[in-house]
């Protein structure tokens, strides 16, 4: 998704993107592919410290980092987009807690690396605030290939959870794994345990199934590649050619000039979560009521469609009313809030991958009117749909 941000500033400016393999660039082949491409920018992931690659290696080449290694002794002054990494703790709560758990616990595979401290520590705070208990707990991260050993280690800590208690994974691998934990250990969300992940990547074929039962908080990858190409022209690469890609790339006409050396400190870029995809794992976490699990289906196909909470109530017998106090009991939140959500999801997509005109958006996503998307769009992202959009131009 970082490359997709990439190569849509690239396209707009008749840039070329050359990506590498950050886990098989080595210094060496590094040095070779400079060379050979003549870059005028890199944009380069660093969160392995096995295999990042330090600002010195790089030489006169401007280059933007979207993570740094936990030791950073060596990597002053180097320009960094990061994620706000409170932020998405702080929504993964307000998400958790509209399920009036009984409980919180925060779950993570990594206890040094600073993003998940970040995450770890806000959500901590969160539920300070709230007045509410938080446990945390640690399980190694050996990769994807220990994701199903891991998964097993964690069954009796799942098991020894209070009943609905809300767990916040901080990424969403440490999700899955939490999601085959409750399942092995009995335990199935939403109703004996609630469960958000964060990135909103997505995940390999395998997963996919399992992917798509897991709340999870979407980053912004996108307007992150973006902004990374667009630092590098502040950087001193030429505006009107330059290449960037996993670990380094390569524009057209490079060759006329060579970028300026960095300057001594760069303070970084921050860019906020999306928005929560809310799933399975944290709706209808109450009474297992099959009109409201209907209910939601119904939300998901038909929301965009013009559906209203009255034209879904008038399906089931009984008043209004008693369907909604019904709804929320079950889901934690209203209906109207939960066919805004769906109806936000799709938006989001239009505005970053369409030209279609804003009004158009409204309209097909199932607002009366444009006003009425533009208050929803900002109450959900902090910004307006324009604003939205403009950060992506």
């Amino acid at each position: 998704m970082r490359l997709a941000g990439l190569r849509r500033f690239a396209a707009g400016r008749g840039w070329r993107v050359e990506t590498l393999d950050h886990e098989v660039c080595s210094p060496e082949s590094l040095r070779e592919a400079l060379s050979r491409l003549r870059p005028v920018g890199c944009a380069v992931e660093a969160w392995d410290p096995h295999t990042a690659l330090r600002p010195s290696l790089f030489g006169r080449v401007p280059v933007v980092y979207f993570s740094l290694p936990p030791n950073r002794a060596g990597w002053s002054g180097a320009r960094l987009i990061e994620c706000d990494n409170a932020l998405v703790a702080r929504m993964a709560f307000k998400e958790l807690s509209s399920t009036k758990p009984s409980s919180y616990a925060v779950l993570s595979c990594w206890k040094s690396e600073r993003w998940a401290v970040e995450r770890i520590e806000a959500f901590r705070e969160c539920c300070r605030e709230a007045g509410a208990d938080c446990q945390v707990a640690y399980f190694h991260d050996g990769g994807a290939a220990e994701c199903p050993m891991r998964a097993r280690a964690m069954v009796p800590w799942v098991a020894s959870l209070p009943r609905r208690c809300a767990i916040f994974a901080v990424n969403d691998c440490c999700a899955h794994c939490a999601a085959k934990a409750l399942a092995a250990a009995g335990r199935h969300s939403p109703w004996s345990a609630t469960l958000v992940g964060a990135d909103g990547v997505d995940p390999p074929q395998r997963d996919r199934a399992l992917a798509e039962t897991i709340s999870t908080v979407r980053l912004d990858f996108e307007l992150a590649g973006y902004l990374a190409a667009k630092m590098l022209v502040g950087a001193g690469g030429p505006d009107r050619t330059c290449g960037t890609g996993g670990t380094c790339g390569t524009g057209d006409h490079c060759r006329a000039r060579r970028a300026r050396p960095a300057p001594s400190t760069t303070p970084p870029v921050t860019v906020g979560p999306l928005m929560i995809v809310r799933r399975k794992s944290t709706r209808g976490h109450g009474r297992r009521d099959p009109r409201i699990l209907d209910a939601m289906a119904v939300i998901r196909r038909e929301a965009c469609d013009g559906l209203t909470a009255a034209a879904l109530a008038a399906r089931y017998e009984g008043s209004r009313r008693l369907f909604e106090i019904r709804f929320r009991e079950a889901a934690g939140h209203s209906v109207l809030d939960e066919i805004i959500n769906v109806r936000m999801a799709r938006a989001v997509d239009l505005l970053a991958n369409t030209e279609m005109r804003i009004e158009a958006i409204a309209n097909f996503c199932g607002f009366n009117t444009e006003l009425a998307f533009w208050k929803a769009f900002r109450k959900r992202t902090g910004v307006s749909p324009l604003d939205f959009r403009k950060s992506r131009s």
